[in-house]
């Protein structure tokens, strides 16, 4: 009996132990096969200066465990524009949000983008998503995004202390304390906590978590405990550190000269707290997947680690500042680690921020939406698995080629230039004579059909019905019957030039100030009363005699017989005085109707030339840019108009000129009345003197007076101001977080207002390049297997030997017109650089390469030249430099965002779908 009782004692003590066996192996059976993702992204994160060297922690859990992306970029290095393309997987040029101000989480924006986000799709699959930090800079608070389950959004731009947040729709106020305030850290908590409930009481459903962190952002301000940290660290110090000025790039590189020691200085002393404020995000990290491996998730997790784009500290003696196309703003850090992926993996193949949204809907088993212009980067992975799949250098080749080239670029194209490019797309447009009828009536459609065939060519010839000539009272060609003695030569098509229509220039102000001339000459106060008050049938009699032309009478001494002979009187036979009378008064009359006559035809040349635009010909304006493409009349290029166009825009610039003196004197007077003396009895004055203001900065600081010899210009603010510049001052009260700044104020500039672009980047296997052209027609080329640092633009010394051809034969051959271009890559998902910029080879082998891809899915620079072309090919070819040009100028008029259908087909070789 005891021994019954200690068996089942036994048993009644080893109960829990087989409870919990149990309960574990349920949860994992219970456990839902899709993964949870965890997407971590930065503020302004750095790849080439160093930034990643000092989070030992994120590199042991995602670079150690997982793999590293070493050529991945942001389309747009900006913040509002980098996130919208981060949420929704598509290009600046399409969710157009162009800065962090215009259109940045604007009623567009939500009504048309937001709502088409990733947090959407995989809230709808049955994910519970979470957004932790910085949203958009210019969230308002007042709303969560669709897609969202559990909200934390930042209000505004990023801070450490002192903000506001949206929690689950409730606004709440941060104050300076770390323990309770710190964003980083409580992005960090709030996060775990959402984590720990999900899996608590929805252990079913998988997790969707963003993590926003405002590091490194400004105001760059770290946790106490890392306060002391990297003192005089200098990883930001490459080789282009100080490099100025450069007068082969663009503008604000021209005009940027090298770093005064207080600049230098300061960009150390930003590098030591940029670097401070990632320790906690390093933390985060550690802290993140502790809690998975914790709660046995984290074998099911996918992480990213990413930025928003990159920075830069001095490099070209700009002091910081990113929106610079070269790598150190756009190549960012990107780390994956979760199933499948091997440890300590390097992949090389160029990845955009535009692939991140795709990569979350693929591993979540999502369908990727048309309007999503990257590609899920699990192909890359997967094929990362089979070493024949990889080269020495990390690339990889997938199945379906992987894309090489993508595009950066930054802002929109303004107002002229769109026009300027709206004119020269349509001028080539209409040199197809295959598209210049799209736009014609049926009947202009015939004429030109029958115009077209030889046997309607001029001259008539024996049996020929018809004959197209070209009638110069008429803008369109005429289609006439052939008759016996028909004398056509003078009218054969293209046998004359067209006539000269030169642009008459504006004269309303001429006339306008000639006709107040004339009124003020001719019209007196004295009689000005008696010409407004007249009496009934007053009309007749107040009209001038010498107003109305003389009509003299003459008597009929000569008439016309029926034979056609001419009588006149017997008089004018026999006396001399009487003909000569008689002949000057009839040489009068002559000369008196030429002049009538003459008068008449003016009359009718302006009305056929003012004659109005029944048909389509009408919507080209009056440049005649049809007319000249089918060979009509238009304006002659030999015809010399003397528009005296020079004295014109003098005239305006000195009207300019001569209101800004006005301005100014104005703003003199008003200056003078306000240094009047206090001590007038007529005027209310108060006296400001350095003991008015009682906290910094006082009125006697250095922080108002600048040096003279930097001269700038102050308003009504203490920031300096520069044409064409975007400036700004740092001063000793900038930081309020240790280590401050205690080396007094200095301007600086870090962005200008042309500093709009669009760029091609190319990386393979072979290539390493850089093609960017700016909104004031500035083009600058970058070799980086050459010059990895970007320090010579060698757009002038580009000589690849491409074999000479005419530019009309370019034209034909690569994507010089839209209809072109969508031809050739419409169906294409992804293209290489050498495909897009054109021939290596002659017209007939380039012709014969582009027909091989005509409906493939892809095409990349191994394809196009066969497996062996890095043994066949000379590296020393290229592109050349005018197809280049051609080619990104193509580029640039497709990613205006309102360019019409017809430059759809070149938008569509630069996407990168999937």
């Amino acid at each position: 009996m005891c021994i019954l009782t200690l068996i089942c004692s036994c048993i009644a003590q080893r109960s829990p132990y087989k409870e919990d066996i149990y309960n574990r192996r349920s949860n994992k059976k219970k456990k839902n096969d899709k993964p949870n993702i965890i997407v971590i992204i930065t503020d302004d994160q750095d790849e080439l200066l160093g930034s990643m060297h000092v989070m030992p922690k994120t590199l042991k859990w995602m670079r150690d465990q997982g793999v590293h992306f070493n050529n991945s970029f942001v389309s747009t290095p900006m913040c509002c524009p980098s996130r919208s393309s981060f949420l929704t997987g598509m290009y600046t040029h399409n969710h157009h949000v162009y800065t962090n101000n215009e259109n940045c989480s604007s009623p567009y924006w939500q009504a048309n983008h937001e709502s088409r986000s990733f947090a959407t799709y995989l809230s709808n699959a049955g994910y519970r998503t979470g957004y932790f930090g910085k949203y958009l800079n210019e969230y308002n608070g007042t709303y969560i995004p669709a897609g969202w389950r559990e909200w934390l959004g930042l209000v505004k731009n990023s801070r450490f202390y002192n903000y506001t947040v949206n929690f689950n729709g409730q606004k709440m106020k941060h104050e300076d304390n770390y323990y309770q305030d710190y964003f980083t850290d409580l992005i960090a908590n709030d996060s775990v906590t959402f984590l720990k409930r999900s899996k608590q009481y929805f252990p079913k459903r998988p997790v969707l978590m963003v993590l926003s962190t405002p590091a490194p952002h400004g105001p760059e301000d770290a946790a106490p405990q890392y306060q002391h940290l990297f003192y005089n660290n200098t990883f930001h110090r490459t080789p282009s550190w100080n490099v100025a000025p450069n007068y082969d790039k663009q503008y604000l590189l021209k005009v940027t000269g090298k770093m005064e020691p207080i600049e230098q200085r300061f960009t150390d002393v930003l590098q030591q707290k940029r670097l401070q404020t990632l320790q906690s995000v390093d933390d985060l990290v550690d802290k993140v997947c502790n809690e998975l491996w914790m709660l046995g998730e984290l074998d099911n997790t996918y992480i990213l680690y990413t930025s928003d784009h990159g920075y830069h500290l001095g490099q070209y003696g700009v002091i910081k500042g990113k929106a610079l196309p070269y790598d150190f703003d756009t190549r960012v850090p990107l780390y994956m680690r979760g199933p499948g992926i091997l440890p300590r993996s390097k992949i090389s193949n160029m990845v955009l921020n535009i692939d991140i949204a795709a990569t979350i809907l693929d591993i979540a088993g999502l369908e990727i939406p048309d309007h999503f212009d990257g590609k899920s980067i699990l192909r890359l992975i997967k094929a990362y698995r089979d070493p024949q799949n990889v080269d020495s250098k990390g690339f990889v080749k997938t199945r379906k080629p992987w894309g090489d080239t993508v595009l950066l670029e930054r802002g929109k194209i303004t107002g002229k230039r769109y026009k300027d490019m709206m004119r020269e797309q349509k001028r080539t447009f209409l040199e197809n004579p295959e598209t210049r009828l799209l736009y014609a009536t049926p009947k202009q459609k015939r004429i030109y059909k029958e115009c077209a065939k030889p046997e309607n060519q001029p001259p008539c010839k024996v049996n020929q019905k018809y004959q197209c000539i070209k009638d110069p009272k008429r803008k369109l060609p005429r289609l006439m019957k052939c008759r016996p003695g028909d004398e056509t030569k003078d009218l054969m098509l293209n046998d004359n030039g067209p006539p000269c229509h030169c642009k008459k220039r504006r004269k309303r102000r001429r006339i306008a100030r000639l006709q107040r001339k004339y009124l003020q000459t001719q019209m007196k106060t004295s009689n000005l009363r008696s010409s407004i008050k007249r009496k009934k049938r007053s009309y007749i009699n107040s009209v001038d005699e010498n107003s109305v032309p003389p009509v003299s009478p003459i008597d009929r001494r000569c008439r016309v017989l029926q034979n056609n002979t001419v009588s006149c009187d017997q008089i004018l036979y026999q006396d001399a005085d009487a003909w000569k009378n008689h002949k000057d008064q009839l040489d009068d009359m002559i000369q008196e109707y030429r002049k009538m006559l003459e008068d008449l035809r003016k009359y009718r040349r302006h009305l056929k030339k003012e004659k109005p635009r029944e048909t389509f010909l009408s919507q080209f304006d009056k440049n005649d840019e049809f007319l000249e493409s089918v060979g009509l009349p238009g304006t002659s290029p030999a015809c010399k108009c003397d528009t005296n166009q020079t004295n014109f825009n003098a005239r305006k610039e000195a009207i300019k000129e001569a209101r800004k003196e006005r301005r100014k004197r104005k703003r003199k007077n008003k200056n003078k009345k306000r240094k009047r003396d206090c001590n007038q009895n007529d005027l209310k004055c108060t006296i400001h003197n350095n003991n008015q203001w009682k906290t910094p900065p006082l009125w006697n600081s250095s922080y108002w007076n600048l040096q003279s010899g930097e001269k700038l210009r102050r308003r009504d603010h203490p920031a300096c101001k520069r044409d064409n510049m975007d400036c700004s001052i740092m001063d000793n009260s900038h930081w309020k977080t240790q280590p401050y700044w205690t080396n007094g104020p200095f301007c600086f500039c870090s962005n200008s207002n042309n500093n709009t672009y669009w760029c091609l980047r190319t990386i393979n296997s072979t290539h390493d390049l850089l093609y960017c052209e700016f909104i004031n027609n500035f083009i600058s080329y970058y070799d980086l297997t050459e010059d990895p640092f970007q320090l010579k633009n060698a757009i002038h010394d580009v000589n690849y030997g491409v074999p000479s051809r005419s530019r009309k034969a370019y034209d034909y051959n690569t994507t010089s017109s839209a209809e072109d271009a969508q031809k050739k890559f419409g169906n294409a998902k992804a293209i290489s650089s050498d495909q897009y910029f054109g021939g290596r080879d002659s017209d007939f082998e380039t012709k014969q390469n582009l027909q091989k891809f005509q409906g493939s899915n892809s095409i990349s620079s191994d394809d196009y030249f066969g497996d062996n072309s890095s043994k066949n090919r000379s590296y020393n070819s290229g592109p050349d430099l005018q197809e280049i040009k051609d080619g990104v100028r193509q580029g640039v008029t497709k990613v205006a965002g309102k360019i019409s259908s017809i430059a759809s087909g070149v938008m569509t070789s630069l996407q990168r779908k999937s």
